[in-house]
């Protein structure tokens, strides 16, 4: 397994430019199971620090939609994903 920058590749869903980049920067993070286990082993890693609640929230929301994804015909993962990251990023946008 590649390794990954968690707090820097979480955030970068939030930061990118438009939802095309969102999704790319999210489907990079969790590309398959062995990065999703990862970052969850990461979250509960954040979960222990007080500042960094904000980041072990993303994680564990981001692990949440992934894994529901991974149950999905790719056309209906799809339209979930855009949808949710749209409200993902303005709920984060707005906090």
């Amino acid at each position: 397994m590649a390794s990954v920058s968690f707090p820097t590749d979480a955030h970068a869903i939030l930061r990118a430019p438009d939802l095309d980049s969102a999704e790319r920067a999210y489907l990079g993070l969790m590309p398959d199971q062995a990065h999703i286990d990862a970052l969850v082993r990461h979250a509960l890693g954040l979960s222990r620090v007080a500042d960094a609640a904000r980041g072990y929230a993303l994680s564990m929301t981001l692990v949440g939609l992934r894994l529901q994804e991974l149950e999905m015909d790719e056309p209906c993962a799809t339209a979930h994903r855009q949808s949710t990251l749209r409200n993902l990023r303005q709920v984060y946008a707005a906090a």
